[in-house]
């Protein structure tokens, strides 16, 4: 028989929100089915997120993933079985600092991330939202800046209106570039990490500790802060709903994610070439 010329995947990495999970924010059944049958075939699949590591494995727990997790857009690799912290990158203090000032001119309501809590300095409709959708607690903290004086921050999230937030961008990117990750993954959302993490560089962590070429591994996801986790997979594939910008970056366009764009990612590119051995 001819070799194929496609890659066998060893290794899939998927984003959380506008991709694993619905509008509604559920893993549909198909989702579910596609994840598990892969795994059967002995294929290793992660969550790739900005989400907190706590906001994450209530969904690895339903689809049954031993995986560490990325998490915190890739500062953060934690082991959801044993606690383990595999890789944690977090804000320096100074930094930090400067940028926690720097929202606070802006007049930016700002979620601040340390040891897997998040700190906010009041409960607005922002906090609500966020907590709602991520299905984690906030803790309430008279003064954020005291609370970066003690130690670092994981990530540090603005959240405000979209077209301001998307004029802050490259702003942000020209002032702290060299020294912070700048990315969103949501339209209002602009979020600061160490200039060292980003999902692409962690999933090339997790795929070395594995043992798995870059060439075998799968990542889905459908934002900005997905396309350097893109760029490292073998195969990258951008869901339906992604903005343009992002399918142009990706090898593959799956369905959207209330169409069950990870389950025809996972036939296409996993499931059928197992099939097909």
């Amino acid at each position: 028989m001819p070799e194929s010329t496609e890659p066998t995947i060893q290794l899939v990495a998927i984003d959380v929100d506008d991709t694993l999970l619905t509008p509604e924010l559920h893993v549909s059944l198909p989702v579910q089915q596609a994840i598990a049958q892969a795994r059967r075939q002995g294929v290793a699949v992660t969550l790739s997120t900005g989400r907190m590591f706590r906001a994450a494995h209530p969904f690895a727990r339903l689809l049954d993933l031993d995986l560490p997790l990325i998490v915190y857009q890739g500062a953060m690799i934690k082991d959801g079985a044993t606690g383990e912290i595999l890789l944690h990158r977090p804000v320096d203090q100074e930094l930090a600092l400067e940028v926690l000032d720097f929202l606070r001119g802006e007049g930016l309501h700002v979620n601040l991330y340390m040891d897997d809590h998040l700190h906010v300095e009041r409960i607005g409709p922002e906090v609500l939202d966020y907590m709602d959708m991520a299905r984690v607690p906030a803790t309430l903290v008279r003064d954020q800046r005291r609370l970066l004086e003690q130690a670092c921050p994981t990530k540090i999230l603005a959240i405000g209106d979209p077209e301001r937030m998307a004029a802050l961008v490259e702003p942000c990117r020209r002032r702290w570039g060299d020294r912070l990750y700048v990315t969103r993954s949501k339209p209002y959302y602009l979020e600061f990490m160490n200039r060292q993490s980003g999902k692409g560089t962690a999933l090339a962590f997790l795929a070395e500790r594995l043992g798995i070429s870059r060439e075998s591994v799968v990542a889905i996801g459908d934002s900005y802060n997905d396309l350097d986790m893109l760029a490292y997979a073998g195969v990258g594939v951008a869901m339906g709903n992604a903005p343009d910008e992002v399918k142009a970056h990706a090898d593959w366009v799956a369905p959207s994610n209330d169409a069950d764009g990870v389950a025809a990612a996972l036939r296409r590119w996993v499931l059928t070439a197992k099939t097909d051995t």
